[in-house]
């Protein structure tokens, strides 16, 4: 075994229990569920991403351009940390489901002030970052084609229901926050302080 993949393996492994611990974290477990077919689409696509990396990496184990699998580890490491950034700000109101909580209200701290679905830009972030490591250019493709796209549909479906749920507050904090991060969203943080 070459000392890339052993340090892969002891990135994927550290990797996976941080993964365990947050997904760990639960919000109130009394919440009306909202989901549609969404929820099983985007974590089967995630899984298909996951394992297609690893295999299309240990099927053909190719030489490794380490200056992308360098961008990679640091993509998927800043994905890790603002997945578990946005569990841990969402706290109680957290789901892997969309779920609308009792007393559910608009969170807008943390990187909740900089976009409305950082969760899903860290998932984005952390997927294609794995893809980098291990030079899988397939699964990249896939990501870019396949669950790009499911996750905008998530996105919508939970916007939709968000909208329906909160009302004037979430449409106001729409027209405030974009859904990803952009310049003006951090230039109007510094602009205020």
């Amino acid at each position: 075994m070459s000392l890339f993949t052993i340090t892969f393996l002891i990135y994927f492994t550290i990797v996976v229990i941080v993964k365990i611990r947050v997904f760990r974290i639960q919000g109130d477990k009394v919440g009306t569920l909202k989901d549609n077919w969404t929820f099983f689409a985007i974590y089967l696509s995630y899984f298909i991403v996951v394992w297609g990396s690893l295999a299309e990496f240990f099927l053909r184990y190719p030489q490794i351009n380490p200056w992308l699998s360098t961008i990679g580890y640091l993509s998927a490491t800043m994905g890790i940390l603002i997945t578990r950034y946005s569990v841990m700000t969402l706290g109680r109101l957290w789901s892997i489901r969309i779920e609308i909580k009792r007393d559910h209200h608009v969170v807008e701290k943390g990187p909740y002030r900089f976009s409305r679905h950082p969760y899903y830009l860290a998932t984005l972030l952390e997927l294609g970052g794995l893809c980098l490591i291990l030079n899988s250019f397939r699964a990249l493709l896939y990501l870019a084609f396949v669950h790009v796209p499911i996750l905008l549909a998530r996105t919508y479906s939970e916007e939709r229901v968000l909208t329906a749920s909160l009302g004037s507050s979430y449409r106001d904090y729409k027209g405030r926050v974009p859904m990803l991060p952009s310049v003006s969203s951090f230039s109007t943080l510094w602009l205020r302080k």
